[in-house]
């Protein structure tokens, strides 16, 4: 796997994605958002777990390529949710 992309929400952004209250029964853009932050901060994590050998590093290695593999694809779903639900985020 190539390098990840970089986030593509900010945590200010999640925040205000966690803080939206809807007129109807859907908290999707808060439960999502919780995701995406939590992947955000394990994939940064796994990035700097400390290794005792090569074993450990390459074990770290992949959960955090398939970590930031699963963010990706949550990012993906929340802007096509942000957009469907024509949220305005804050830069």
């Amino acid at each position: 796997m190539a390098d990840p992309d970089s986030p593509r929400f900010s945590r200010q952004q999640l925040d205000q994605l966690m803080e939206i209250s809807s007129s109807i029964q859907c908290e999707c853009p808060n439960h999502l958002a919780q995701i995406v932050e939590k992947l955000q901060v394990f994939e940064a994590y796994s990035k700097d777990c400390e290794n005792r050998n090569d074993e450990d590093r390459e074990a770290h290695g992949k959960l955090y390529r398939s970590t930031a593999q699963a963010r990706q694809e949550r990012e993906r779903a929340l802007e096509v949710l942000v957009a469907h639900e024509q949220i305005a985020l804050a830069s």
